[in-house]
């Protein structure tokens, strides 16, 4: 099972009346590029104008057990359990109309137990493990660029991408007490949609979908180090842990 709760509130920038925004601005109008001259393929209208101050909460919890659900016929008499964890408080301002940078804290925490399964290859060969318990925890901060594109005339429904440049530190333990710790920097793409519902609230997903990273990883035993790896990785795709759900207020 996996439950997903993100809960982000926005303050207004100083000076500005109450209500979404102030009545200079026109949500939806058409955002003029420098080269007027030059054929649009598209309409980029104002759906986040300048001046706004955006903080908020992300909260992801999965969970996964092995007696909920079925699996392939190689791996029998699985008994396997795991959790995820991530909570990520962020702050943005949006410096130019539909043009925002913020900045982004997050702890992760995962952890999974293994008491036995038997992987089964056609009979030819057959591989078991037991109890194996297995836990990670990431501490990591970035800073973000947001670029939002606004679609319809009043403002309410656009897309936007974030590029995203970030640290973490995760420390991995299998069996104790043989431990890894991990530091990686990393630049990110994650595109998303955001909705506005009603005038004083949105809502938006995105997810990270490619990023180029360096990472340092060092193994400990009780002797000391036993081995270390460093190295570049570049990759593209989607993973559902990568997912992000958003609910906005604007003041």
């Amino acid at each position: 099972m996996i439950a997903t709760f993100i809960l982000m509130m926005a303050v207004p920038a100083l000076g500005q009346s109450s209500g979404r925004k102030s009545d200079t601005i026109v949500l939806g109008s058409e955002i003029v590029p420098r080269d007027t001259t030059k054929h649009k393929r598209f309409t980029n209208r104002l759906i986040s104008p300048k001046g706004d101050w955006q903080c908020g909460l992300a909260v992801m919890y999965a969970d996964f057990n092995s007696s909920n659900a079925d699996y392939m016929l190689i791996l029998q008499g699985l008994d396997a359990k795991a959790s995820f964890l991530r909570i990520a408080p962020e702050a943005s301002y949006t410096f130019k109309n539909n043009h925002a940078i913020g900045a982004r804290f997050t702890y992760t925490k995962a952890g999974g137990m293994l008491d036995s399964a038997t992987l089964d290859l056609l009979g030819n060969m057959s591989l078991t493990a037991e109890e194996v318990d297995a836990s990670t925890n990431t501490m990591g901060a970035s800073i973000f660029k947001r670029t939002y594109l606004g679609i319809d005339r009043q403002g309410r429904f656009g897309i936007f991408w974030d590029y995203v440049l970030g640290v973490t530190r995760s420390r991995t333990q299998i069996a104790s007490p043989a431990y890894s710790v991990k530091d990686k920097i990393s630049f990110a793409f994650a595109p998303g949609v955001i909705y506005f519902p009603m005038n004083n609230i949105s809502v938006h997903a995105n997810i990270s979908i490619a990023d180029l990273s360096y990472a340092s990883t060092t193994a400990y035993e009780d002797s000391g180090i036993v081995g270390t790896h460093k190295g570049w990785r570049a990759q593209a795709g989607l993973n559902i842990l990568n997912l992000n759900f958003g609910l906005t207020i604007h003041l």
